[in-house]
Order: C-alpha cells, then structure tokens, then sequence
C-alpha cells in the first residue's frame, strides 16, 4: 500500500511538472541548438580570385582560374601601404564556399575550396568580418541564432571559417543575429524549399576616444545630456559617470559639478563614413594643423588645448597622418535639456599613413557664433 501510495505521488508530481514546463514554454522564446552537415571536401573548377589591397581596401585585379590548386599573386600596386604589398583574396566558385586567403607579394596561395551540402529547406553560407581599409576575415568559431516564426530561436555556431547552416526550416524569412563587441547584428534570411546560400558581410565596430563635451550655460545651471546612437552604439566609459545620461550643475564658464571641465566619454560605434575627404597632415605639423583646424571651426582656449594635449602624444608611428572630419549626427546624437542656442560637434577619422596619399580637400567650415548657451564637443577615431 505504502508503495502504491508513493508511486502514484511520484506520478502526479511527473505530470504536474510536464503541464507546468508546458506552460512556460508557450510564455517564453524556445532556444534549441542545431547542428548542420560539414562542409564537403571536392575539386571546385571555374574559380574567381579577387585581389584586394590590405591596408587601402581596394580591388587591385581578378584573376580567373580553371580548378583548384597553388596561384602566385604577384600583382603590382601603386604606393602600398605595406612593404612588400600585402592583399586579402576572395576565392569564389558556383556551389562551393566562398573562401578567403592572405599573402604578400610574390607569395604562393594554394586554393581549395569545399561544397556546399545540399540539403532541403536549408540556409547556409558564410559570415564575414570588414575593416575600414585592412583586410577582411572570418567570423570564426562565433555564436549566431536563427529567429524563426513565432519568436522561437535556433542557436548554432560558425565555424573557423565563418560558415553556418541550418535545416528543417519552414519556408519563408527569418532574422540571423549575433552580437560582436558587444553590439548586435543581424541580417534578413529567406529560406526556400531547397538549399538557400548566402554571404553576409558586417563592419566592425570601432572605438571613438575621448570625445569631450563643453558646456557653457549662462548662468550655473542644471544640465541634462543623453547619448543615443541612430545606427547601433554603447558607452564604454565615462567620467563622471554616465548613468544613462548626465545630470549636471554647470557654471557659466564651463565648471562641471564643482569639478570636471568636460563631459568625458568613450564608446563602440559602427564604421565611419567619410575616408576620401580631409587633410594629409606631416607628423612634425599636427600640432600646428589640429590648431588651424580647430580654430577654423570655432574651437577656443582649453578646448583647443585639451585635444593637443589628448591627441598628439598618440600620433607618433607615422610620418603622415590622414584627418577625415565625420558627419557626426549620422553616428552619435546628443539630447541636451535646455536645449543650446550654439553647439558644435567635431569627431574625426584618423589614420597614420607611411606615404603621400591624395585627400580631397574640405571646404572651410562654416566657424560656430557662441551666442548664449553653448556645447562644443570634439573626439577622434584612431586606425593604426
């Protein structure tokens, strides 16, 4: 009887727990992980070779050849940016993965690619990582997810070669995220009755340094500042602390809670726009130039003064250094209460260079007018 009395105990409580894990797998997203078949190891023909320039980003030659094997690259560039040139290759052929390789000058890559596997109601392909300028890579060995309809998420990873896949799909679109330096990505996915290959190619982010925030209210005020990113962006530091947004007492000189003569911050944020328009300053005129620069725009005295001292000091490993000033809206906006009657944002790409480039030259900017409630802002992004 006891026994009795326990195993059927034992079983309500077995039911209880499936209606209740039941429950809450309808209330909450269902994760799964998902394995797809390898990669298949077979002779690729008809192969294209994309030769590109590392360190500028640009396609030098494509080289066509009949099937797999060993192919020198021996291409000849106009002022490299590296000694002997260095290049990043897409290989690329019908069926097969796309594949990446890398070399310098004269150097012997050996081209062998793998099949894709065919396999019904399928995606698969490849994911790529990008850099302004210096090569591209892999996103290897990294976690994605597959959202599928409902909400539900297949979890799966990319291999040393940025490959994914998944199957047993219904067919229709779905959303392929992952998240990199903390920021996330994500990519549109359809899926037909067969086997759907797709390449996905995705920026980097990078780093903005020190963007300094001034504020010079009328009279000491209380001064909220929110940061926000149109695109995809996040805060990495700060000082005096962040918060979500500052809330400051300002004097009208600029002194910050008693202490601080900026708002300091530094964050991850997509690539940058503008690399063809700037100046093309020599290592022994930064300083001179950043102050014409500066100037020009409407910078004054310790905001001047402040990005020398930052900046210069950094900029010591090139004999040329490439300035592109950025469209600073498309990349960071400011929410500040009051609102200013004069603000001025400057952020800049900066790039050491080893040799003369051509850079088209600005227009003189249009230099900022203080007129009662002013923020000056200024920050750079650093290529080495």
């Amino acid at each position: 009887m006891k026994y009795f009395i326990f195993t059927l105990i034992l079983a309500i409580m077995v039911i209880f727990g499936a209606i209740m894990l039941s429950c809450d797998s309808t209330s909450n997203p269902v994760v799964s992980t998902h394995e797809f078949p390898d990669p298949i190891d077979s002779v690729a023909t008809d192969i294209t070779l994309i030769v590109y320039s590392n360190g500028w980003g640009t396609a030098l030659d494509t080289i066509l050849i009949a099937i797999e094997g060993s192919v020198v690259i021996d291409i000849e560039e106009t002022q490299p940016y590296y000694d002997p040139p260095q290049y990043y290759i897409y290989a690329t052929a019908a069926g097969f993965y796309t594949e990446i390789y890398w070399c310098s000058k004269g150097e012997t890559i050996d081209v062998d690619l793998d099949a894709v596997p065919q396999v019904s109601n399928s995606v698969t392909g490849v994911i790529f990582s990008a850099q302004t300028y210096f090569n591209d890579c892999y996103l290897a060995d990294h976690p994605i997810s597959l959202t599928l309809v409902g909400g539900n998420s297949i979890s799966s990873k990319t291999d040393a070669q940025g490959r994914f896949g998944f199957s047993n799909l219904e067919v229709g679109h779905y959303l392929l995220h992952f998240s990199y330096m903390e920021l996330p990505f994500s990519f549109d996915v359809y899926n037909s009755t067969g086997t759907n290959y797709n390449e996905f190619t995705f920026y980097e982010p990078m780093q903005i340094d020190a963007p300094n925030i001034y504020l010079y209210p009328e009279s000491t005020s209380n001064i909220q500042v929110a940061v926000s990113f149109p695109v995809v962006g996040e805060i990495i530091l700060s000082e005096p602390e962040y918060n979500n947004g500052w809330n400051v007492s300002v004097t009208s000189d600029g002194i910050i809670d008693g202490q601080y003569e900026y708002l300091f911050y530094e964050a991850m944020l997509p690539q940058p726009q503008n690399n063809q328009i700037g100046w093309l300053i020599t290592h022994a005129d930064l300083e001179t130039e950043f102050r014409s620069i500066l100037a020009d725009y409407g910078c004054i005295g310790r905001e001047i003064d402040d990005f020398i001292e930052f900046w210069i000091p950094r900029l010591d490993y090139a004999p040329w250094f490439a300035v592109y000033p950025q469209d600073v809206e498309a990349m960071i906006t400011l929410d500040i209460s009051p609102q200013p009657e004069s603000i001025l944002r400057l952020i800049f790409l900066i790039r050491g260079v080893n040799q003369e480039i051509a850079i088209i030259q600005p227009p003189t900017p249009e230099k900022l007018i203080r007129n009662k409630f002013t923020v000056v802002e200024w920050g750079a992004i650093e290529l080495k």
